[in-house]
C-alpha cells in the first residue's frame, strides 16, 4: 500500500472535522448600476398589510436600498447593457414587489456591503452570504435560500476535496473557502505528514475559474450554486468534484435588531409561498429552495 492511501483515512477524517462554513463570496469594484429590469414570470401583487409595517424612512423614500458585488454568479451578475442581474436580484425584486417598493440595488466593494448595512448606507445586503452565529452578532440574518461547499475540477482530473494534499486549489479571495476551509484541510495535511495545498487566491470568482480551466490550479472551492453555474458553462471543461457539503441557509443581512427583518422575513415568505422563489430557482438551474423564511435561523 502507498504513501497516499496510508493517510487518506486520517485526512478525510481530520478534513471533515474543519471549522463550520462563516462567510461566503467575494467581490470586485464598479461604478453603482441599477437592477435588470427584465421579467421574471411570477406574481407582484403589493401586500398592504407589510407594506404598512414597512420601516418610515423607507415607505418615505419609497425605495429597498440594497449592496452587493457583480460578478458573482448565479446569484448576481451583469448583462450585455451593465445592469445587474442574477437568482438575488430576481428574489430582490419580487421581495420588494410585495412591499410596495422600488428596489434601488447598488454596486459596491465586497468588503463594503456589511459594513455599509450596519452603518445605514443599505438597507439590506445581498451577496450569496450564508447566516451564521458569527454574522448574527452584529447584523440580522433574513433567510431565502439554501447552499453549500463544492469543488470543481478540469474534465478528467480527479481530484478529492477531502484529501487533495500536494494539490493547487483556487478560490476568490476573502471567500470562506479561501479563509478558512482550504488553509483547514491544508494544516490537516501536514499534520498527517502530508504535503500542504497550495491555495490560489483569485482575485475574482472567474479567475479562479479560469485558474482552473488553464491548468494553473488543478480544482477549486466555491458556493456549490457557483460552482453549478461554472461548470454548466465550461463547455465541459469543467466537472464537479464531489459532493455539496457544509450546507446552511443563505441569508439577506438587515441591521441588528431593526424592524426591517421581521418585515423582510414575512415578504420572502410570501414569494416563497407564491411558488415564486421556485421560478425563479428554476430559471437560474439552482436547487435550494427552502419552505420557511426566518430571522437568524442558523445555528452555527
Amino acid at each position: 500500500m502507498n504513501r497516499r492511501h496510508l493517510r487518506r483515512a486520517p485526512v478525510a477524517l481530520l478534513t471533515s472535522l474543519t471549522v463550520a462554513l462563516l462567510l461566503a463570496g467575494c467581490g470586485s469594484d464598479a461604478p453603482d448600476r441599477p437592477a435588470d429590469e427584465s421579467s421574471t414570470p411570477t406574481s407582484t401583487a403589493v401586500d398592504p398589510g407589510l407594506k404598512e409595517r414597512v420601516p418610515d424612512t423607507m415607505r418615505t423614500s419609497g425605495e429597498l436600498t440594497v449592496g452587493t458585488s457583480a460578478p458573482y454568479e448565479p446569484m448576481v451578475g451583469k448583462n450585455a447593457n451593465g445592469d445587474l442581474t442574477g437568482f438575488d436580484v430576481d428574489v430582490l425584486r419580487k421581495v420588494s414587489d410585495v412591499l410596495g417598493l422600488r428596489l434601488d440595488m447598488r454596486q459596491t466593494r465586497f468588503e463594503q456591503i456589511l459594513p455599509g448595512v450596519v452603518d445605514g448606507t443599505y438597507d439590506v445586503g445581498s451577496r450569496g452570504f450564508f447566516d451564521t452565529l458569527a454574522r448574527q452578532k452584529t447584523m440580522d440574518m433574513v433567510t431565502y435560500f439554501r447552499g453549500g461547499t463544492q469543488w470543481a475540477q478540469r474534465s478528467g482530473v480527479v481530484v478529492d476535496s477531502n484529501d487533495a494534499c500536494g494539490h493547487t486549489v483556487a478560490a476568490a479571495a476573502g471567500t470562506v473557502q479561501h479563509t478558512i476551509e482550504l488553509p483547514a484541510k491544508s494544516k490537516a495535511c501536514v499534520t498527517v505528514g502530508a504535503e500542504p495545498i497550495k491555495i490560489v487566491a483569485s482575485r475574482t470568482q472567474e479567475d479562479a475559474v479560469r485558474a482552473v480551466t488553464d491548468g494553473s490550479a488543478d480544482a477549486m472551492s466555491a458556493d456549490s450554486v457557483v460552482v453549478a453555474t461554472a461548470v454548466s458553462r465550461s463547455d465541459g471543461a469543467l466537472e464537479t468534484a464531489g459532493d455539496v457539503f457544509d450546507s446552511q441557509p443563505y441569508g439577506f443581512a438587515v441591521a441588528k435588531g431593526s424592524p426591517l427583518g421581521e418585515v423582510l422575513k414575512d415578504a420572502v415568505q410570501q414569494v416563497i409561498d407564491r411558488g415564486d422563489m421556485t421560478a425563479i430557482a428554476k430559471k437560474w438551474g439552482l436547487d435550494g429552495v427552502i419552505k420557511r423564511s426566518t430571522v437568524n435561523g442558523a445555528t452555527i
